[in-house]
């Protein structure tokens, strides 16, 4: 009987043969990837002994390969994810036989998927007719893009390496073949500085740059307004960028602003046109971070920001916005978040914070964490509950900081709703709406993964949850993270002037939360700056104007063209504690706490017993 190995190289070689029969067709332009795939990059991978096709009828979270069944450029996923116990392994990226793979485009396409997971090493790139297998651990370089190539191989080796391609088999795979390979890829981390430390250097340069030429044109800003306007701005081009890549609206928009301000031989304030951009996806998306502000009656250098858009689009650009999570984003922006623009009578400094420095960093709470401490919070409180039931409970993160704990309590929500709608499909409404015709609470993709709707996705935000944080700039951060969690999964372009996203500015609201308003009522005047750095939280402030919404439709009133409209409950956090109070308040453990023995093992004995209930 013959051995695994001996299989593979059986079937391989039929494969082998079949390609030199008709070579000539299968390198013309008339052969196209989709069919190269079907006819050698999929039998290739199941003689290795994976079941593409998911044979077994696994449910797609435990499938061993996720395959994508359109162009990976347009899902913006690679073409195959091999995974062993739902953990990715490699990704492939396939061509049709007639592209060189040489192509610099094809390489830093391949390895930027999995350099901008920050969890995926490694990348295979092939068209049966070349085989390319890459280090991804290595930020892709235009300049060098064949860096951390660890193998190359054309079809003719291919009988003669067999043992060397059995190294990507299930078997091999499944025993630790790409694992093993793992430390010695991690020998020079200098070489191998991973997106979200790089995306943060550039974030920050670009800050920096950004404050000082804005002061330099716009003297009369202070420190607060100089920090909103950068912010604001940031904010919007990269939430613009993600939504490009996404494919949520239409590409390269961006990019097309810089072209024309080009053409016009940048004559004009390159401002003028991104106010337009702006003001577009204001009436598109609604949300907050696109409204009004003082950011948009600035002077400020079109060169600047020519030159920071270019760097966020191919070949320049290493990142890929539709593989970067809204995680992995939260991370880079609670450090972006330790530092400050600050205004000194001769210059402008982005610096570490007084009190990150006096805490010795920004410490970001590892998912697991978050995972942990939402299952047994927000998941004990909506358990076997119906959506309806849960749009009244009501969750806080008093000091949200970038939004770790919000996104995954919203990411859990997400889960629930889909996974009960599937399980109860006969209650799976249908949305009215005005060009859409009727919209599923879930979707189903061409992969077969499931997805819930955007517009039921608005609605858990709307509804479910609330923050409070000290500075201003992470409480926009947290809403930008929101909003993009909300828009995840969106494989086609979204309709336009739908408002699709709710207001945010009374469930996100800065403040100390720890100090009340009722501060400045103890006979103590407080000078403006004073004001400022103690920021009082009025947890019972109501807006005079709350978002409306008609029930019947779930849009905005002002869009319902004169019909009737019913006047929703406001969820602003005044509200909520008027109405009793939230249901659920979760947050960030004290890290970095000088404690004494005694109260160390106070603390353990309290975590112990309160795990120990919750397990049971």
């Amino acid at each position: 009987m013959p051995s695994a190995i001996q299989t593979f190289a059986g079937n391989l070689e039929k494969l082998i043969k079949k390609f030199d029969a008709d070579r000539a067709h299968y390198l013309s332009s008339a052969y196209g990837e989709a069919q190269a795939r079907i006819d050698f990059i999929t039998p290739f991978f199941k003689a290795l002994g994976w079941d593409v096709e998911n044979e077994a009828g696994l449910p797609h979270h435990l499938r061993e390969v996720i395959v994508e069944r359109g162009e990976s450029e347009m899902t913006g996923r690679p073409d195959y994810n091999f995974r062993v116990g739902g953990q990715t392994k490699f990704f492939v990226e396939a061509k049709t036989p007639c592209e060189a793979l040489s192509n610099p485009h094809h390489i830093l396409q391949a390895k930027g998927y999995a350099w901008n997971t920050r969890q995926v090493f490694f990348v295979i790139l092939t068209d049966f007719e070349e085989f390319r297998f890459y280090d991804a651990s290595r930020q892709p370089d235009d300049r060098n893009p064949d860096d951390g190539l660890l193998l190359k191989l054309t079809y003719g080796d291919y009988l003669k390496t067999t043992e060397k391609l059995w190294e990507f088999s299930k078997e091999r795979v499944g025993a630790g073949s790409l694992d093993a390979l793992l430390p010695k890829i991690r020998r020079a981390p200098h070489l191998r500085k991973q997106v979200d430390d790089v995306f943060l250097d550039e974030m920050t340069g670009w800050r920096e740059e950004l404050a000082k030429d804005i002061h330099k044109r716009n003297p009369d800003l202070n420190a607060k307004q100089l920090n909103e306007v950068v912010q604001r701005l940031l904010d919007r081009i990269v939430f613009i960028r993600i939504a490009e890549d996404r494919h949520v609206i239409e590409k390269r928009q961006l990019a097309e602003v810089v072209e024309e301000w080009e053409t016009h031989g940048g004559k004009f304030p390159i401002f003028d046109w991104l106010n337009a951009l702006f003001h577009k996806v204001n009436e598109d998306f609604n949300g907050e971070i696109f409204k009004l502000h003082l950011s948009e009656e600035i002077q400020i250098d079109s060169e600047i920001l020519a030159r920071i858009i270019k760097r966020l689009y191919p070949p320049k650009s290493p990142y890929r916005f539709d593989v970067i999570g809204v995680e992995l984003l939260g991370s880079i922006y609670e450090r972006y978040l330790g530092n400050t623009i600050r205004l000194t009578p001769k210059q402008v400094k982005v610096e570490e914070k007084p009190e990150v420095r006096k805490a010795g960093g920004v410490y970001y709470t590892p998912k697991y964490i978050v995972d942990y401490i939402v299952k047994n919070t927000v998941g004990k409180i909506i358990e076997s509950k119906t959506p309806k039931q849960i749009e009244k409970i009501r969750i806080l993160d008093p000091a949200c900081g970038s939004g770790s704990f919000l996104i995954g309590a919203f990411q859990y929500l997400i889960d629930y709703h889909t996974q009960w709608y599937l399980e109860h499909p006969e209650q799976e409404v249908r949305h009215a709406h005005p060009s859409l015709d009727f919209m599923r609470e879930v979707h189903t993709d061409p992969d077969g993964a499931k997805r819930l709707s955007v517009y039921r996705k608005a609605k858990i935000l709307r509804n479910n949850l609330f923050g409070v944080d000290i500075d201003p700039q992470a409480v926009e951060i947290t809403m930008m993270s929101l909003y993009l969690k909300a828009l995840e999964g969106e494989q086609s372009q979204l309709p336009p002037k739908q408002h699709l996203l709710p207001e945010l500015k009374y469930d996100i609201m800065c403040g100390n939360s720890l100090i009340g308003s009722d501060i400045y009522n103890q006979g103590v005047l407080f000078a403006d700056e004073e004001r400022d750095r103690i920021n009082a939280f009025d947890w019972n402030f109501i807006p005079s104007v709350a978002p409306v919404y008609d029930r019947g439709r779930d849009v905005p009133v002002e869009r319902l063209n004169g019909e009737t409209a019913h006047r929703a409950v406001s969820t602003s956090i005044g509200q909520v504690m008027r109405d009793g109070g939230f249901d659920c308040v979760i947050g960030n453990p004290p890290y970095g706490a000088l404690l004494t023995d005694a109260q160390t093992d106070y603390l353990r004995s309290k975590y112990e017993t309160a795990t120990s209930e919750l397990d049971t």
